[in-house]
């Protein structure tokens, strides 16, 4: 290697320490119940369609999670959007 050769570390250094974006910082979401529940409510849904659930009890376990899904997506929408609009205008894509 000559002299003039730069390593691909000495680039991303005279970059800067925020990798050449200028203004714009990671963001990371909040931490949340919502994306549990959802798994939770496909869960029930999906075994409140089991052929040996269905007759018992399959009907109630339905509705109780597509209620529970419902509520869970509309409460991380919302969350989502909350996060979004609170974000500087210039990193909103």
């Amino acid at each position: 290697m000559s002299d003039g050769d730069e390593t691909p570390g000495a680039a991303d250094a005279e970059a800067g320490e925020d990798g050449g974006h200028e203004g714009h910082a990671i963001h990371l979401p909040s931490n949340t119940w919502t994306t549990i529940s959802t798994a939770l409510a496909l869960a029930l849904v999906f075994v409140g369609l089991l052929g040996d659930i269905r007759n018992a009890i399959g009907p109630t376990m339905w509705v109780i999670g597509l209620v529970l899904l419902i509520a869970s997506l509309a409460t991380w929408a919302r969350g989502a959007r909350t996060e979004y609009l609170s974000l500087p205008e210039d990193q909103q894509h």
